[in-house]
Order: C-alpha cells, then structure tokens, then sequence
C-alpha cells in the first residue's frame, strides 16, 4: 500500500518536476514587397536583365524566432506593373526567376508572355502568378535555405523608350517552434 502512495505522488509531481518549457508551432504571416524600376531609352537596347534579393523577409515578428522556423508555407505572389510611361501597344516578354539568395542564377521561372503595360498599368488588381507543386516545393526550399529569396527579371520590350516598375508581392507564411 505504501508502494502505491510513493508512485501516486511521484505521478503527481512530475509535471512540477520536469522543469521543461513547453513549445508549440506557431504560424507567422508575412507580405513581402519588392519592386524592378526599368527605364530603357531609345539608346538603350530593348533587353530587360536585372536581379534583387528579396531579404525583407525577416520582420519584427520573425526576427527573434528566425533561427527556429522550420519550415514556410507558400500562400501566393503577384504582379503589377505601375508607372508605366511608353507608348501605346507596348509589350513585355520575359521571365521572373527565383531561387535562393546565394543562387547565381534561378531555379524557377514564372513566364511573361506578351504582356502589354499599358493594360497592365490600368489594371487596379495584381495578377496572380499560378505555380506546380514542385515549383511551390522549390521556393518554400528556397525561404528555408537562406530565411530570403533572390528574384532576377529578364525579357524584352517592344518600343523604347519606357519606364515602369514592376511590383513583386510574396505572401509566405512561416512555421517556427516557440515557448509558450
């Protein structure tokens, strides 16, 4: 009988005993923008060829759980072109890529075809760029790899001279391990 009484409050008293914090995944939204000023002369040739890194992703929130996140759920990225100043009929053909931030060169690429900015500028609404499975795997990959991703904007426009911007925004969520 005494047995029983030793394990029922040994039983009792391991949670005050363990002394462990506890941790939970926590999902962190995040909205990313990021932007390509092109501006092309009549000197200039027609061809668009520029990269960024996008390493905003790391907020306030983010910021003191970044080490913890173990893994990011791709939510959506869209375009838009706004500015636009060129003449009319103008047509962008091209690619977005994407990869991570020490990439040299993109392991995905979303495709522009015939574009025209001028429709697109007028457009109040971004354009959602559609993805498979795998190219959404590889970016999520991406986030992970370096907690950033890196963009490159290539193609061509039809007349010159023009200048736009073409405005990127990454929805990501991020999954991180924190203490309650």
């Amino acid at each position: 009988m005494k047995t029983i009484r030793i394990i029922a409050v040994l039983l009792a008293l391991i949670p005050f005993l363990s002394g462990c914090d506890k941790f939970n995944d926590k999902r962190f939204s995040t909205t990313i923008p990021l932007s390509f000023r092109v501006e092309k002369s009549d000197s200039d040739p027609v061809v668009v060829d520029m990269d960024s890194t996008l390493t905003a992703l790391i907020n306030s929130s983010l910021n003191d759980v970044k080490d913890n996140i173990k893994n990011y759920e791709f939510v959506s990225i869209t375009y838009k072109v706004w500015e636009y100043a060129g003449a009319a009929g103008n047509v962008f053909d091209g690619s977005l890529g994407f990869g991570n931030v020490n990439m040299t060169a993109p392991g995905v690429n979303y495709e522009f075809n015939d574009i025209s900015l001028e429709a697109s500028n007028s457009n109040p609404n971004q354009t959602f760029m559609s993805f498979n499975s795998q190219d959404i795997d590889k970016i999520q990959q991406y986030f992970l790899d370096t907690n950033g991703l890196r963009l490159w904007l290539d193609g061509s426009v039809s007349n010159v001279p023009v200048t736009f911007v073409v405005a990127i925004t990454v929805n990501i969520d991020a999954i991180a391990e924190v203490k309650d």
